[in-house]
């Protein structure tokens, strides 16, 4: 079970990552004229960041985790500041899915750390 939700997670990250990356071929590097430049490369980074989140929760599941939230986190948060402080976005669709997910990544990370930590236990008694 855990696998799935590490796959649920990962397609999450990799559709965020694939349209930053996509953005930034059509429009160039730091396509998001309308933000702040700090915004913008911010959600630039994205592309590469989400993505390395996936190898990591991958191959190293602890610090793919910690990356995972890190990037919902800071996303929610300063998409929350564009739409509601700066009133550059104006879809909130997008910004509810990623609370939504972020609320659940928050719940299966204390579940999924466990299970990793588990089944290294249990390798090292094998």
């Amino acid at each position: 079970m855990d696998k799935f939700v590490v796959f649920i997670l990962c397609l999450c990250l990799t559709v965020g990552g694939v349209t930053h990356i996509y953005d930034n071929i059509v429009d160039g590097f730091l396509p998001y004229h309308f933000a702040p430049a700090w915004l913008n490369l911010y959600w630039s980074a994205l592309g590469i960041v989400d993505l390395l989140a996936v190898y990591l929760l991958i191959k190293h599941r602890r610090s793919g985790l910690i990356l995972l939230l890190f990037i919902l986190l800071t996303s929610v948060g300063f998409n929350s500041y564009a739409h509601y402080g700066l009133g550059i976005l104006e879809n909130t669709g997008k910004l509810q899915w990623q609370t939504l997910l972020l609320g659940f990544s928050i719940g299966v990370s204390f579940w999924l750390w466990n299970s990793q930590k588990n089944r290294h236990s249990r390798q090292i008694f094998r």
